[in-house]
Formats: structure tokens, C-alpha cells, sequence
């Protein structure tokens, strides 16, 4: 679409150039041609299933991200909504069950592929919680229990400021036909530079409802100031692990 310029304004159709005005933008020229081709004409009913398929995955979206909400709400992140839609979209088209535009992303995580989706998928790329700790992180979905090996704090780039970390256990059982969920976590641990451990065991209650479970281990940086601790918001101060995905 073009504005057309000059004294003289034109309307019509000129070779294969449309001129015409509008209220708002005045005197505009497009290529010329209109209506739907035999292809074009397919178009509406696969944009009907495409929007009725994306605003299951934006109400699953919606339901997962509150879920988490302890989680993720400490720190904005405009790209997170984007990702997740993106995440939902490419699980619910695994579902194999149902057909086009009824497909959902509850079929779609049964599968392999759907359930190993959700599990690679990454809440706060800014601040991956393995790499942060230096350490490695095993999570036991029968014993509901995370153990953390081969730490050492001193191996904790710790932000400008920053005296002390918290980490924080969440169990999610998510039900993704019919949205239902229970979040249980773990009171924060809080450690300060001076630990020497090198490992860290932590524990959490299995939720009652069904589902499909997901583990998460957050992370958050303080700074403590006579007995009050004060959080650091930026990217790399705060953190959420998928530590695996149970169905």
C-alpha cells in the first residue's frame, strides 16, 4: 500500500495499480485485484482453527503461569508470556488424538514429545540455577526430594552487593485438560558466603491433586542489612530451574 503524492489525485484502476481514498489517510494506491483465490478461499476456516486452537493454549498459558506465580512474579519479563504461548503451541501440536482446530495441549503432553518439551523448556534464560550454583541438581520425584552435588560457594558468581542466596523447592502438579493444580514448596534456604557444604538436600510435599508433575527450583539473591534481607530484581539475581517432568 502506497500514498499517493502530487496535485492530482487519482481513483480507479491504472494498469495493474488501484487508486482510492480513505477518511483517515487520504488518497492511497495498492496493487490491484481483490477477493479470494481458490487458495485464499481455504483461508477462513484454517484461520478459525488456528484461533480457536490458540486461545486454548493462551487459557492453558494463563493457568500455568498463575500456578507458578510464587515463582515467577518476583521479577517482569516481557519475553516470558511470548515464550510460553510458543512452548504451549508447539506441545498441542502433538496431540495426535484430535483433529485440526481441536487440538489441546492436555493430548499433547502425554506424549514423549509434548512432556519433553515442557521439561527443556527454560523460565529465566538470564539465570539458569545450575549454571549459577556451579553444581549439579537431582531431583527424586518418588522420595520428593532434590539433592545438590559438587558445590562450592565460592564457585557463586554472587551480584555486586549481594551477601546471600535462597533457594526455594516447588512441586506443581498441573492438570492440563482441566486446568486444575496445587503448588507445594519448600520454606527458602537461605545460604550466605560462608557455607562450606558441598552438597545441599531439600525436600517437599507431594501435592494431592492429579496431574502432571513438575519440579522447580528458584533462586533469589539478597543482601542483608541488620537482619533484613533486601532482593536484588535483575535478570541474573533471579532464577527458576525445571528440574523435570513426571506424568
Amino acid at each position: 500500500m502506497a500514498k499517493q503524492v502530487g496535485i492530482i489525485k487519482l481513483k480507479g484502476t491504472i494498469g495493474d495499480l488501484n487508486f482510492y481514498k480513505t477518511k483517515n489517510a487520504g488518497p492511497l494506491a495498492r496493487k490491484a485485484g481483490g477477493g479470494f483465490s481458490k487458495d485464499q478461499k481455504k483461508k477462513p476456516v484454517r484461520t478459525m482453527e488456528n484461533a480457536s486452537e490458540f486461545g486454548r493454549c493462551s487459557k492453558t498459558k494463563k493457568a500455568f503461569k498463575m500456578a507458578l506465580a510464587p515463582f515467577l512474579c518476583v521479577r517482569k519479563d516481557g519475553d516470558l508470556h511470548g515464550r510460553m504461548v510458543q512452548l504451549f503451541t508447539r506441545i498441542k501440536d502433538q496431540d495426535r488424538i484430535n483433529s485440526r482446530g481441536m487440538r489441546g495441549v492436555g493430548p499433547g503432553v502425554e506424549t514423549p514429545r509434548g512432556r519433553q518439551l515442557l521439561k527443556d523448556f527454560e523460565f529465566t534464560p538470564s539465570c539458569n540455577v545450575m549454571e549459577t550454583l556451579a553444581a549439579s541438581g537431582n531431583f527424586d520425584f518418588t522420595t520428593r526430594s532434590l539433592n545438590i552435588s559438587n558445590f562450592d560457594m565460592r564457585n557463586v558468581q554472587f551480584p555486586t552487593g549481594a551477601t546471600h542466596l535462597a533457594l526455594t523447592l516447588g512441586l506443581l502438579h498441573f492438570d492440563f485438560n482441566s486446568l486444575e493444580n496445587q503448588l507445594k514448596s519448600s520454606a527458602p534456604l537461605y545460604l550466605d558466603k560462608s557455607y562450606s557444604a558441598n552438597s545441599i538436600e531439600m525436600q517437599v510435599n507431594l501435592p494431592d491433586v492429579a496431574g502432571t508433575a513438575i519440579a522447580v527450583l528458584g533462586l533469589k539473591f539478597y543482601q542483608e542489612v541488620q537482619g533484613t534481607y533486601y532482593l536484588f530484581r535483575s535478570a541474573n539475581s533471579v532464577g527458576v530451574e525445571n528440574l523435570g517432568v513426571e506424568y
